[in-house]
């Protein structure tokens, strides 16, 4: 009777266990088509000819591979520039982050001074705090640009509008690496909160040998501790790329329409059948024929010029892949 009762709970366990690896198996697939498939679909059309779009036959396999879409859309991209100019802007501003927010988290994590707490508080608040409230200040600041109200105390004292003193920052890429000068960047709290985790654990023996051995704050900072913390600053570089090389609202409003970068010309492909100039271009070049003006093309187009947009971040994350999981789970991030 017993040994009919255990048999039975085994058979209990196993039935459970397999119900709920099916579910677990259901639920992570559900996640994961939900993700994979605008990726499926994007390389998909990038390389199907723009007449099959309409055709019913024609679901996810094109009948013919074409490169048309990929060549309509680095024209309608200008991509070597608008690559260039986001190439430069990324890699600054991610070098930037990694110095100035690891001064920052090592102030945070190390040394003990008045304020640290509501300092601190302020720092998580950046992350909180969305960008679109701080968006409209930012413009204006940055048209006007005073710095330390050096503008205004010359306005004071000759009598002009203090206007007239101020640096028009705009269609710079100052926009971006002053913020992150600063650590205010781009995500420059969440960067911040990672080399303060790091730090914080790191042995407090360590500091004390680099004293006896004569090295003060900054040269234990430079000497021990960046060349231990090399993960969490890896992981802030990949992270700060990433995020640069997404970013639209800022780069949107804060240059002009020949200095955009590629995630913002990406995004006017979308409209590009609204854009005379741009379906002009592609008309001349002959790359769809006499479907130059259609709908479809412009619809080719950009899914060519996201596809092109998509592989840098994911050809840097392939080299990076191992390093970046190591940096991850060294930073303190689940804690």
């Amino acid at each position: 009777m017993i040994k009919a009762i255990k048999n039975k709970n085994k058979k209990t366990i196993k039935a459970a266990k397999l119900a709920w690896s099916v579910v677990r198996f259901l639920l992570f697939f559900i996640i994961g088509f939900v993700i994979i498939y605008p990726l499926l679909q994007i390389l998909s059309k990038a390389f199907m000819p723009v007449e099959q779009y309409s055709d019913p036959s024609v679901i996810w396999i094109p009948k013919s591979l074409t490169m048309t879409n990929i060549k309509a859309a680095m024209i309608g991209l200008d991509f070597w520039p608008a690559f260039g100019r986001s190439a430069v802007l990324c890699l600054s501003c991610a070098v930037i982050q990694v110095v100035m927010c690891a001064i920052v988290g090592y102030g945070f994590a190390r040394f003990r001074f008045k304020l640290r707490g509501p300092l601190f508080a302020m720092v998580i608040m950046t992350i909180v705090i969305p960008t679109q409230l701080v968006f409209l200040p930012l413009m204006v600041q940055y048209r006007y640009f005073d710095f330390f109200g050096i503008s205004r105390l010359l306005a004071l004292i000759t009598g002009k509008e203090y206007t007239a003193y101020t640096a028009n920052l705009l269609n710079s890429n100052l926009t971006f690496y002053l913020p992150s000068f600063l650590g205010v960047g781009v995500r420059s709290g969440l960067f911040i909160y990672i080399y303060r985790q790091f730090f914080r654990n790191m042995p407090k023996e360590l500091e004390e040998a680099a004293k006896i051995d004569g090295c003060g704050p900054w040269k234990t900072f430079v000497k021990v501790m960046m060349p231990n913390a090399r993960s969490s600053a890896l992981t802030v570089f990949l992270f700060s790329i990433v995020w640069h090389w997404n970013e639209t609202m800022m780069s949107n409003s804060f240059f002009s329409t020949g200095n955009k970068n590629l995630a913002v010309a990406v995004q006017s492909l979308a409209d590009a059948y609204k854009n005379e100039a741009l379906i002009g271009s592609i008309v001349e070049s002959g790359l769809y024929g006499a479907n130059g003006r259609n709908l479809q093309a412009a619809q080719g187009m950009a899914y060519g010029g996201v596809l092109l947009f998509l592989i840098p971040p994911l050809v840097l994350y392939l080299f990076t892949q191992r390093f970046f999981v190591e940096g991850v789970e060294s930073s303190g991030i689940k804690g």
